[in-house]
């Protein structure tokens, strides 16, 4: 009873504290909760970084220069792949409301997923009790039933504040932050696919009073990234090879309708785009295709008029589920393909690749294809080449909604 009602005082004291005792540490910038950042290379993994604390990105306007963009580009340095983080992140987030959160398709979508947990409640002098109860609960939703499901890493409560909130208040959080670390490492403990990494998310020596905030971001961001790099390059590694994933197709209708509002066919800045994709791979045409629920339809290309076509059994509906693109050397001689108007009569294409395009919410919704008349491979290089483009189309789709 005791603990439940010092909790509850923490909880209606903390806001205050983190508003008057920090320069008011609530109204630094940060960016909105959901975001992706995307480290360079082909292949890429899907990363979900979710919580508080650190993935908030304090102190800055994008997640590119948060912990998510760093922790992507130090991963991708490590795995020589691209590595795509999913950022859903706000100041207060609570266990119970991540949990509700993750649904069986966000969770199927990642290869693995990090967690920043314990920073708020710390100081809100959670009981362990209700600590090590609510971080149980979300472990087994993520885990439980799913023997091919993603890699957990759980990023603990910092154990140096990274903002202070007066020297007792602080004394008193830290504590209990020590404790939550380890009830959380003894609830891991049994747990093959969960691992725990202590958080490096913490002023440096000398800096001010609003802590991380009064450092060099960037310095701050990049040690708490490095800290947790090798350990997820390590989860990714081991992670199974998601070849194709399920698509969300009410989600990305409603994203289609959304491009189809204010996007125009052969929108001048998407087709410079794809004019400088084809000059860079030196290929014959390049296009970019919604993919609908039932119906393909072209939205910009540099070859003549392509008309709309069925999604079923299609090289693009098929393309849209590959989260690392998709690559025909010769579609003359696949059989799934070699009997296609465009094989068969001019401009007989022989080569195909294509990658997704995705909407801010991480749903594919488009493709961008590359073709060309002559049987070819793709590099490493050309693929995260094309995976780059694909991000920028992605970008200029959605730029006005």
């Amino acid at each position: 009873m005791l603990s439940e009602f010092v909790h509850q005082i923490g909880k209606l004291s903390y806001p205050l504290f983190e508003r008057f005792s920090a320069s008011a540490w609530d109204n630094a910038p940060r960016p909105a909760p959901r975001a992706v950042s995307r480290g360079p290379g082909h292949d890429p993994d899907r990363v979900l970084l979710t919580g508080g604390s650190s993935a908030v990105g304090w102190g800055v306007i994008s997640h590119d220069l948060g912990l998510a963009g760093h922790l992507a580009r130090a991963t991708s340095a490590i795995t020589a792949r691209g590595t795509d983080v999913e950022v859903y992140a706000y100041p207060r987030l609570d266990i119970p409301a991540l949990q509700a959160s993750l649904t069986q398709p966000i969770i199927s979508r990642c290869d693995a997923i990090v967690l920043t947990l314990g920073g708020r409640e710390s100081f809100e002098l959670m009981p362990v009790r209700r600590w090590r109860e609510q971080v149980t609960s979300l472990l087994d939703h993520i885990t439980s039933g799913r023997e091919a499901g993603p890699g957990v890493l759980v990023v603990g409560a910092e154990e140096i504040s990274p903002v202070p909130l007066g020297r007792l208040v602080t004394s008193i959080a830290m504590r209990r932050a020590r404790a939550f670390n380890a009830a959380t490492r003894e609830i891991i403990a049994t747990r093959p696919r969960v691992r725990y990494l202590l958080s490096r998310f913490m002023p440096p020596t000398g800096a001010g009073r609003r802590g991380v905030l009064d450092s060099d971001l960037t310095v701050v961001y990049d040690t708490a990234a490095r800290a947790i790099a090798p350990t997820l390059a390590e989860m990714l590694d081991a992670a199974p090879d998601r070849v194709r994933r399920h698509v969300d197709d009410d989600a990305r209708h409603d994203a289609i309708v959304q491009i189809r509002a204010h996007v125009n066919a052969d929108d001048p800045q998407v087709m410079a785009l794809l004019s400088a994709l084809r000059e860079v791979l030196g290929v014959y045409g390049t296009a970019v295709y919604l993919v609908d629920r039932e119906v393909v339809y072209r939205l910009a290309s540099t070859l003549a008029s392509v008309p709309d076509f069925d999604r079923d059994h299609s090289i693009t509906g098929e393309t849209i589920r590959h989260p690392a693109g998709y690559v025909v050397r010769d579609l003359a001689q696949d059989p799934r393909f070699s009997d296609r108007p465009e094989v068969l009569l001019p401009p007989h294409l022989r080569f195909y690749a294509g990658h997704p395009v995705e909407s801010p919410d991480a749903h594919p919704v488009a493709v961008l294809a590359v073709v060309d008349p002559e049987p070819r491979d793709m590099t490493p290089t050309e693929l995260a080449i094309l995976r780059t483009y694909a991000h920028r189309v992605g970008e200029m789709l959605f730029r006005s909604s």
